[in-house]
């Protein structure tokens, strides 16, 4: 007989390629919780590490490729993780005409509102710590607007 809670644990990633409305990416989104993975589950949650190497902190961006600005379906948030000070990142919030540019720096946070335009790209790595971002959607699953 199985556990009553056990639908509730996952193991591994499931890999997705790429996302609706989003330029071509030269990573995938290791996903760690949908609806997919838990029928129940109300959050969609991918990961991102930055192996913070010398190469890496002269050229951040050089593993993100050009952020596109976009809107969600649902609320977000960006969970900026690891060691203080390894990960900075620009997150963009707002259209065009009223965009803020904001730096958040590890460990920190940015929430954005559904319908929100942003992005979100690093812009300073530090060499010989850990650093990460952590995004999570509240629904079940990745529901990109079409960019305004």
């Amino acid at each position: 007989m199985g556990k009553k809670y056990e639908k509730n644990i996952v193991k591994g990633v499931k890999t997705v390629k790429s996302l609706p409305y989003h330029k071509p990416d030269v990573f995938f989104y290791p996903t760690l919780m949908s609806s997919k993975r838990v029928s129940d589950a109300k959050l969609w949650a991918y990961y991102f590490f930055l192996h913070t190497t010398e190469d890496l902190a002269k050229n951040p961006t050089i593993s993100w490729a050009d952020r596109h600005r976009h809107p969600e379906g649902s609320n977000e948030m960006y969970l900026i993780i690891g060691d203080p000070g390894a990960i900075t990142v620009e997150v963009t919030l707002g259209d065009d005409k009223e965009m803020e540019v904001y730096e958040v720096t590890s460990p920190g946070a940015a929430y954005i509102p559904a319908g929100v335009t942003h992005s979100i790209k690093p812009i300073k790595v530090t060499p010989n710590k850990c650093g990460g971002i952590l995004a999570i959607v509240s629904n079940g699953e990745y529901k990109c607007l079409p960019p305004k």
